[in-house]
């Protein structure tokens, strides 16, 4: 098996990743496991049960103890870089993520569903996305980013509080701001 994804996998599923190995740190490329959070199940380690966009549940284990969970809530989505598949068959288990010490910071949580990050991802990658504009979709005059996410572009400010209440915006700024850290 390969020691990264396949190339243009930027968002591998939980069984899509490589198993973790001596030389996991080697590679220069960078994709992300995305999963929404199931549950906190910190007792001694700090623990997430998380489940993927295929379905599967895992483990994802942070390797320092005084990690803080706090921001990652049930329903929002953890980002993962660089994530590796512990395989623990011969130990009669489930095979797990493990997030190594001093990497607990690089993990990132989305205040939003997997579902919700998926579908805004699609529009993200949308090749007018910011050259026109997303309340009425104008390409005749220059469009203003919001400075929030950067993504969503306006003509003019009638366009922009239609976009913020009408249109979702509002809801979906922070989401947008969040994934902005993790796409390429």
């Amino acid at each position: 098996m390969s020691s990264e994804p396949s190339a243009g996998t930027q968002f591998p599923t939980f069984y899509e990743l490589p198993a973790a190995s001596p030389q996991s740190d080697t590679e220069e490329s960078t994709w992300w496991l995305l999963a929404q959070i199931k549950e906190n199940m910190t007792i001694t380690q700090p623990t997430l049960i998380a489940t993927d966009q295929t379905g599967v549940d895992f483990a994802l284990l942070f390797e320092d103890k005084g990690t803080s969970l706090k921001a990652f809530r049930k329903g929002y989505t953890v980002a993962v870089p660089r994530a590796r598949r512990t395989d623990r068959e011969g130990e009669g288990k489930k095979a797990v993520v493990r997030v190594p010490a001093g990497r607990g910071a690089d993990v990132k949580v989305i205040p939003g569903s997997l579902e919700r990050i998926l579908e805004l991802g699609t529009v993200i990658q949308g090749a007018d996305v910011g050259q026109k504009c997303a309340a009425c979709g104008s390409t005749e005059s220059a469009v203003s980013k919001c400075t929030g996410c950067g993504f969503a572009a306006y003509c003019g400010k009638e366009c922009q509080v239609k976009g913020w209440s009408e249109m979702d915006h509002k809801s979906n700024c922070k989401v947008l701001k969040a994934m902005r850290d993790i796409t390429v």
